[in-house]
């Protein structure tokens, strides 16, 4: 552990890890705005960009656990950098290939990729933390690595209409080179590579779940990543597109769907980047169980109105409260799970936490794209909103009594 930050200002070591896996991340997030917007850039049917956008995340089902297992016995520093080098193949995939087996596996090695590094990030920044000051370096790391969503977001979405979207990627590529780099330079941790248990074996993944805290704060992670991660965010291009048309005029100016789409879901990452900060500082300062209340119940008058509004604009503006709200109460299961997590379990309570976030984000491609037709989205958002405070609240009964 080191000392509290007393100027709550981020950590070099947590930093740089952040923005080399916000780098690898670009590529992930425009594909979540391009592709079901414009599946045919794939000869893909809106069904298969529904697999792929869920294969991502069904594979860290079994990717998460053994990402811990690997941390704990080589450290941080080999597992972080062969992930991040690995990243490099699923752009090219992306770029160059229309063979859906191809695309399928690009998805599952960036799922096993993304394993490591966001447990990685996680370590680096629980390890530099303090009981005071864990709700903030928690949520910036957060924060930070969701630049590379608003970067894939807004510039992809941009990028691909303009450039095309193989430039695209060639160009996310370019900036994981030069965030590898500078993570060799500025983390800290590159001499570090066994530094935790060699004994520990996948049965520990089970253990942890015996803690009743770790499992209730899991399964609320997997609701919260259901609705928000996984519906939400890979729903909006199709939503967009069949209640919009693929064109926008504004003005003078003419927008294609995937650019619009691109900005809403930056303004998804802005929350996260911006927000973020601030719900770990609140959690730390005004109560945990409180903060996460208010959140679930913003976020739910926000999925509420989501599925009512029936223009653009409004859309929009309830879309910022929608994110703003929801990053707040991802913020607040995080530092909870922080909070409970010691330092021999750290990997092992991250990586279920994780484990259960991503089944739940997964679900929601799956649900939205998959088996619903794009119509019946607007009451798929309002169920989930009313579900998703019903669930917190349980949450935080079953909580407060442990």
């Amino acid at each position: 552990m080191v000392k509290p930050n007393k100027f709550k200002t981020i950590p070099l070591p947590i930093l740089v890890t952040s923005l080399a896996v916000a780098a690898a991340l670009l590529g992930d997030a425009m594909l979540y705005v391009v592709m079901p917007a414009r599946p045919e850039l794939w000869q893909l049917t809106i069904v298969q960009v529904g697999v792929l956008l869920s294969a991502n995340r069904l594979v860290r089902l079994f990717t998460n656990p053994l990402s811990s297992v690997f941390v704990e016995r080589y450290g941080v520093n080999t597992p972080f950098r062969i992930s991040l080098l690995a990243s490099l193949g699923v752009l090219v995939a992306y770029a160059f290939s229309k063979n859906f087996l191809v695309l399928i596996f690009a998805r599952l090695l960036w799922g096993t990729c993304w394993s490591v590094l966001r447990l990685v990030s996680q370590w680096v920044a629980s390890d530099q933390s303090t009981e005071e000051n864990i709700g903030f370096n928690l949520s910036s790391n957060a924060s930070v690595i969701r630049l590379g969503s608003i970067g894939g977001a807004v510039f992809g979405g941009v990028l691909s209409d303009y450039l095309g979207y193989e430039i695209a990627f060639m160009i996310f590529g370019i900036f994981t080179i030069i965030s590898f780099f500078f993570w060799i330079r500025g983390s800290g941790y590159q001499k570090k590579d066994r530094q935790t248990n060699e004994g520990r074996k996948l049965s520990g993944f089970i253990e942890v779940l015996k803690d009743p805290r770790v499992l209730i704060l899991s399964i609320a992670s997997m609701i919260s990543g259901l609705v928000f991660s996984g519906l939400v965010g890979a729903t909006l291009g199709h939503f967009f597109r069949y209640k919009y048309g693929l064109e926008f005029d504004f003005v003078l100016l003419t927008l294609g769907v995937a650019t619009v789409t691109g900005f809403a879901l930056g303004l998804k990452s802005f929350a996260e980047v911006f927000v973020g900060p601030f719900g770990g500082y609140f959690s730390d300062r005004y109560g945990r169980y409180k903060t996460l209340v208010i959140s679930a119940l913003l976020t739910s008058i926000g999925l509420i109105g989501l599925g009512l509004s029936d223009s653009l604009i409004s859309t929009f503006i309830v879309l910022i409260l929608v994110f703003v709200a929801g990053v707040m109460l991802m913020m607040q299961l995080l530092t909870l799970v922080g909070v409970v997590a010691d330092d021999d379990s750290r990997s092992q309570v991250f990586s279920v936490y994780n484990t259960f976030q991503d089944f739940g984000s997964a679900l929601g491609p799956l649900v939205g794209l998959s088996l619903i037709t794009a119509n019946l989205l607007p009451l798929v958002y309002s169920i989930s909103g009313i579900s998703l405070l019903f669930l917190i609240s349980i949450t935080c009964l079953l909580l407060n009594k442990r």
